[in-house]
């Protein structure tokens, strides 16, 4: 772990500085406007200029026609792909893993910074990562001698699409559709990294178990904040994500001693 410090904060930096191209994906899946070089303000549609696409300045850059107006979704953006960037850093280091999982993570960032900002999980985003991971995956075990991976990924993907649609059949106001079509891009991300089945399915539980018990203080708190109780609402995407890359990095037996998931 400690030899894989100084690349982790080098992707750090990286992810750091590709946080605001992402934050464009997010406007523009948001308010289905073209891609331009620049952010835009929601309320007015004004562009915010080429010092928007700075990271960390970005974070500072105000509408001309609203300079009371901030965007709390660029700066979570950014440093929510950098932290993201970091632990795949720490767990895979320069290994074959890493680049399929930074395109991964980076995917999973945008998904939970929209659902926490719209509820909704976009199918033009939830497909086609998961056919992305699927053929990274596929394409890149074979030549890696990672074939052994190849199943509990599937099954993992498997695992994790039954178990959520059948909490959405069961309680509909608990989760969307979109977490359900979310499901096996995270499932598929926890299982290959697992050495068999067994364990594949042991990441997915606790990964669940995890962000289920996360989201349910988070949003008892939340309902006190805001008075509406038990009826208060909070997106299920990014602790579903959060949990996924939070197990995906506790696998990684020189992570955290006494807690590795995989032997």
């Amino acid at each position: 772990m400690i030899d894989h410090l100084a690349p982790a904060l080098g992707l750090g930096a990286l992810g750091l500085a590709i946080g605001p191209l992402l934050g464009i994906a997010v406007d523009r899946a948001v308010e289905r406007e073209r891609p331009a070089a620049e952010h835009r303000c929601r309320h007015c549609g004004a562009g915010l200029g080429s010092s928007s696409l700075v990271p960390i300045a970005s974070w500072f850059v105000r509408c001309p026609n609203d300079p009371s107006h901030s965007r709390w979704r660029y700066p979570l953006t950014d440093v929510s792909v950098a932290l993201a960037f970091v632990v795949a850093g720490l767990r895979f280091g320069t290994s074959f893993f890493l680049v399929p999982y930074l395109v991964v993570f980076a995917a999973f960032v945008v998904m939970a910074v929209i659902d926490l900002e719209e509820k909704l999980l976009l199918n033009i985003l939830t497909y086609p990562t998961f056919a992305v991971a699927a053929f990274g995956m596929l394409v890149l075990s074979g030549p890696n001698d990672h074939d052994a991976g190849i199943w509990p990924a599937l099954v993992g993907a498997g695992a994790y699409g039954v178990i959520l649609l059948a909490a959405f059949l069961a309680y509909p106001r608990g989760l969307g559709l979109g977490d359900v079509k979310l499901a096996p891009s995270l499932g598929l991300a926890l299982g290959w990294v697992a050495v068999d089945s067994l364990t594949a399915l042991r990441l997915v539980l606790y990964s669940l178990l995890a962000s289920f018990l996360v989201m349910g203080v988070v949003g008892l708190a939340y309902g006190r904040i805001t008075g509406a109780g038990r009826k208060a609402e909070v997106p299920a995407g990014p602790f579903l994500i959060a949990g996924a890359i939070a197990l995906i990095a506790l696998s990684d037996p020189g992570v955290v001693t006494g807690l590795s998931i995989v032997p």
